[in-house]
């Protein structure tokens, strides 16, 4: 068993969080009371599927349906000939699979080992493992939710609950409730959530819905949301519009680092109101530069921030020199995010 913990406040520190850790178990045996008593019981499992090439689109292994563990290896078998969810009475095999190393040296002489066919051996020590992450302070929302993994997640059961201003704890199994997965979501790709969550005054909720997807097809007893804002009732729901904007202004960032960068700035009047009430109108200041302002170094993720807008108290445009105010601005956003990823600006040699 091995055990470790990640200090998440170092990454982006937040002073309304008092502690945001993840926790990790990993390699820990499992139980299986039953398979242990009485062996496990092998079924057909695997996937078809309609992308891919036409050799690839079929796939049968062998797993138990009880606790999900797959033979060493778990074999190739003919899908016209397996159904999903077939109980396996088919050979069993003693060899083991091959070791990286052993394959890599086959290799290098040209030899390919041939595609086991027929399952092999039960693993003598399944593992699992199991992690959570805990909020104290502030979290976005107050809900909770139950994940159930599809038959590839990594996670097969994961859940959380959230207490606005107090936290959020965050939990998820990986191996473990193998059995509870393939009870409840067996076969597809889409994992399935079931919870609610509360924000800006409305209750949303999923029932059995498909994770980070939504159908027009879908029933509407599976997605909703409603508003619990008493004021929604009783003023009108909350509306947002620009009235009014000024032209794009040229000016320049100047970087703690020395660099300089041309941006437009402008402001956007708009107004906030219900159905019934007074209006509330607002400046919000928008800067944007085409060149883009590094922020971090990567390779292939990108490190330039190109524009943003945001409210600033007090800017409107007869504020006096509000161009060079909001770039001002927007040189300490960037600053703060070159910080935020340990941003090193080029050298006079890589330049």
């Amino acid at each position: 068993m091995h055990r470790f913990t990640i200090d998440r406040n170092k990454d982006r520190r937040d002073p309304r969080v008092l502690l945001h850790r993840s926790f990790y178990l990993s390699d820990l045996p499992r139980l299986m009371l039953a398979c242990r008593l009485t062996g496990h019981r092998p079924v057909v499992d695997g996937y078809d599927s309609k992308y891919g090439p036409e050799e690839q689109r079929r796939a049968r292994w062998v797993a138990c349906d009880r606790c999900g563990v797959r033979p060493e290896p778990q074999g190739h078998l003919d899908p016209d000939e397996w159904n999903l969810g077939q109980p396996y009475t088919g050979p069993t095999v003693t060899a083991r699979r091959l070791s990286p190393i052993v394959v890599k040296q086959l290799a290098r002489k040209g030899i390919t080992p041939r595609l086991q066919t027929e399952p092999g051996p039960w693993p003598a020590r399944p593992e699992g493992s199991l992690g959570a992450e805990l909020v104290i302070g502030r979290a976005h929302t107050i809900g909770a939710q139950i994940k159930v993994g599809n038959p590839g997640s990594e996670q097969v059961l994961a859940g959380h609950i959230g207490l606005g201003p107090l936290g959020a704890l965050f939990v998820h199994s990986e191996r473990f409730g193998t059995w509870v997965q393939r009870r409840l979501n067996p076969t597809g790709h889409q994992s399935r959530e079931t919870g609610f969550s509360i924000f800006h005054g409305r209750l949303s909720w999923d029932l059995w819905a498909k994770r980070g997807e939504w159908n027009a097809s879908d029933p509407k007893w599976m997605h909703g949301s409603v508003s619990i804002d008493p004021r929604d009732h009783l003023l009108g729901p909350t509306r947002n519009r620009k009235v009014s904007e000024t032209e794009k202004v040229p000016a320049v960032v100047r970087m703690p680092e020395g660099d300089t960068h041309d941006v437009t700035v402008h402001l956007e009047q708009w107004e906030t109101r219900r159905t019934r009430g007074r209006a509330t109108t607002y400046w919000m200041a928008e800067w944007d530069c085409k060149a883009g302002i590094p922020v971090r170094n990567h390779d292939w993720k990108g490190d330039a921030t190109y524009s943003c807008s945001w409210h600033i108290e007090g800017v409107t445009p007869d504020t006096d020199r509000w161009p060079h105010i909001i770039a001002a601005a927007a040189a300490e956003q960037c600053t703060r995010d070159r910080a935020r990823y340990n941003y090193r600006a080029p050298s006079k040699e890589d330049a």
